[in-house]
């Protein structure tokens, strides 16, 4: 492994713990603020469309690459942010007719979509190491989610599980298409354009919802803050920076950490338990995810 990848592998899973703060934050967020799961998915990239704007504005290089996008067009860097959009909204409509760990397991089979467009059409070189370390490494979430989850039992959690389901699509075309427009564009320009876009449909779903689109407390703002900086600005921009130097196929595997590292805040944090077993799937899928980077 060279060093320019070696720190991009690292990179990636800084983003990956990042983003797994994600499903607490939210949680958090619309029990303190009497708000709607559409709602925090709006507030998150709503706050952090302006952080990343000015961050993007204020870099040299990246007003260079800003220039050249607009001489060249906007509407492919649109594309992302349309993804996400949808990626954040499928995952939370799905809450409503499935359980949270099924809804979070079948969001992580877009590994699945991510290995095979990587290698089909984007070139990427992957062994029998490679879809080994993947299946080890959802095996692993699967255990971790199911494990302590009794399956729900509800008249249309086929709807739920077809809505995660598109979840893992969306999101993996997120993945893949940030992982081709890299090769052309500073993170920091794809993350804003990204960000504002997913802000913008956001909104229109969170008017449509009718739910309450506005926090009651000062604390339920905290947590949208934190919320918009730490996944979002933080875990996602990691992730982007990483694409350049990784293959999307391993990159999605490595995002398997995710659910790990939540599980771990909610027994810090939410006072949710974590057992032995959890602690064996943990480990299950760093092993996956070794053997992923083997084979690719």
């Amino acid at each position: 492994m060279s060093r320019h990848s070696g720190l991009a592998m690292m990179t990636l899973i800084v983003g990956a713990i990042c983003i797994s703060f994600a499903s607490p934050l939210a949680k958090l967020a619309a029990q303190d603020g009497d708000m709607g799961w559409i709602a925090t998915a709006f507030w998150r990239v709503a706050i952090a469309m302006p952080l990343l704007w000015v961050i993007t504005l204020r870099s040299r290089a990246t007003c260079v690459t800003t220039t050249k996008a607009i001489v060249g067009g906007w509407a492919v860097l649109l594309i992302p942010g349309v993804f996400f959009a949808f990626d954040l909204l499928t995952w939370h409509l799905s809450f409503a007719w499935t359980t949270a760990a099924s809804a979070t397991l079948l969001a992580n089979l877009g590994v699945v979509v991510v290995g095979f467009v990587g290698w089909r059409w984007l070139s990427e070189r992957l062994d029998g190491r490679y879809a080994l370390g993947a299946a080890i490494a959802l095996g692993g979430v699967a255990w971790l989610l199911l494990g302590t989850n009794s399956p729900a039992e509800h008249p249309f959690r086929l709807r739920g599980d077809l809505l995660a389901i598109s979840t893992a699509v969306f999101y993996a075309s997120y993945i893949l298409a940030m992982k081709v427009l890299r090769t052309h564009h500073g993170a920091l320009l794809l993350m804003s354009v990204g960000t504002t876009t997913s802000a913008v449909l956001l909104f229109v779903a969170a008017l449509i919802s009718d739910q309450p689109l506005f926090p009651s407390t000062t604390l339920a703002w905290l947590w949208l803050i934190l919320l918009a900086i730490v996944p979002h600005c933080l875990g996602q921009g990691f992730i982007v920076l990483s694409l350049s130097a990784l293959p999307a196929s391993f990159a999605a595997v490595t995002l398997l950490l995710q659910p790990v590292a939540t599980a771990v805040w909610g027994w810090l944090f939410l006072d949710e338990p974590l057992g032995p077993w959890q602690i064996a799937a943990g480990l299950l899928v760093i092993i996956g995810i070794v053997l992923a980077r083997l084979g690719s």
